[in-house]
């Protein structure tokens, strides 16, 4: 999903927006992975799931971790659309998120 996001990021740009990628892993591991796949956005570690249990996305399933989602969220902080898939392949295509922010 984040290679998706990277190859259709000039258009979220073109757009007005700004994307963040939310990672389940430690800094360390998050920076590891960066170097080998730069992406033209930030992507931020959140090893210990707080960002994700904030936005309701850890599965309460054993062992499945957190769900894949997609938010977009107004300069204003409200969520103005949202989409958390079940499984890891369920994603959210860019072209939804771009058309969900007016983009």
């Amino acid at each position: 999903h984040l290679a998706q996001l990277r190859d259709t990021h000039e258009r979220f740009v073109a757009a007005g927006l700004t994307v963040v990628a939310i990672a389940p892993h430690d800094a360390a591991d998050t920076r590891k992975h960066l170097a080998a796949n730069p992406y033209p956005f930030v992507v931020l570690p959140d090893a210990d799931g707080a960002i994700f249990k904030a936005y309701d996305v850890t599965s309460r399933m054993m062992s499945l971790g957190q769900q894949p989602a997609a938010f977009v969220v107004g300069s204003d902080g409200l969520v103005r659309f949202d989409a958390v898939g079940a499984q890891q392949w369920d994603l959210v295509k860019p072209d939804a998120l771009l058309a969900a922010a007016g983009g």
